[in-house]
């Protein structure tokens, strides 16, 4: 499964790279096209040092994770009861390859420094949709933010006109780039729920010594924030799109005008939202329907793993 995630996320990486050129040309073209550009400079500043942040911050939990995860797997291989301790542990590491071939330790070798490699590509897919969800809700806050300052022009048809404009290329963004990123966000979403059930199911059950546990209970909630920061990040650019609305239906009548009307028309009718092909769109609403799917597919997991558990299915090597 691992390896197969990996692929598919090569796969969409380098189609996306065949455009991202393009792609962020019309990001160019949307920004340079809002009002008030030296306020949007300072908020892209404030965004760049967060942006940093977040990815130095997630990308060092990926690496401590990685770390915790080598002697979990050494003392497992301990159990083994194969004299060496590293063939034990490649074993046990690369079942799948050492069932076709001959046990070879340069071969080992090689795949543990493919599988570190493809750790941190994995978790680069969440940073990416992360990083990507910021930049898009910085245009809606800067949006929001301009409409909100501009009360004594209200009453102006030309000013709503303006900047519904505004604001309808900036969604247009969105749903550029929903477009070009839904298949990474199914692949992020299938990812991480699928390892998040294997990780329930090794701390639910007992755990043979102290540092597994600490792996164990680890990776669980690296996982759980990598995957819980992606949902709510996302979702905040759906959240800043629906955030004129409570002014637009306490606005006096006096100034409700028919260009109020279409912009109101418009934020209350279209999704704007990154989604799966259209699936599931990544709103707040989604995390709760994902904490209920973790739960029905973890139930159904413990029930296969206990009936194994019965027929014998406890080799320490596995």
């Amino acid at each position: 499964m691992f390896f197969t995630i990996n692929l598919l996320i090569t796969t969409s990486f380098t189609v996306l790279a065949r455009r991202w050129p393009e792609l962020m040309k019309e990001w160019e073209n949307a920004e340079q096209s809002l009002p008030d550009q030296p306020l949007l400079a300072a908020s892209n500043k404030k965004l760049h040092r967060k942006v940093v942040t977040t990815m130095s911050v997630l990308m060092v939990s990926a690496l401590f994770e990685h770390a915790l995860a080598k002697p979990a797997g050494l003392y497992r291989a301990y159990r083994c009861g194969i004299q060496d301790l590293l063939e034990a542990h490649l074993m046990q590491a690369f079942p799948e390859m050492f069932s076709f071939i001959a046990y070879d330790i340069y071969v080992g070798f090689v795949a543990q420094v493919v599988t570190t490699i493809l750790t941190f590509y994995w978790n680069f897919v969440d940073l990416f949709l992360i990083t990507l969800s910021m930049g898009l809700r910085q245009n809606l806050i800067h949006m929001n933010q301009i409409i909100m300052s501009s009360r004594g022009q209200f009453h102006s048809e030309l000013f709503w006109y303006d900047h519904w404009k505004h604001f309808q290329k900036v969604c247009e963004l969105v749903h550029l780039f929903k477009r070009k990123v839904a298949y990474l966000v199914i692949l992020s979403f299938t990812n991480n729920l699928f390892f998040i059930c294997i990780q329930l199911i090794g701390v639910l059950k007992p755990v043979p010594g102290l540092i597994v546990a600490i792996y164990v209970w680890y990776s669980l909630a690296h996982l759980m924030t990598r995957m819980i920061m992606v949902a709510m990040y996302a979702a905040s650019i759906h959240d800043e799109s629906r955030k004129l609305l409570p002014m637009f239906r306490t606005m006096p009548t006096q100034f409700y005008n028919k260009e109020i009307q279409r912009f109101h028309q418009q934020m209350e009718n279209d999704t704007v939202a990154l989604s799966g092909y259209g699936f599931f769109h990544l709103t707040r609403k989604l995390i709760l329907k994902v904490a209920g799917t973790v739960v029905t597919y973890e139930l159904v997991l413990l029930q296969v793993n206990d009936s194994e558990e019965k027929n014998g299915d406890q080799n320490p090597c596995t």
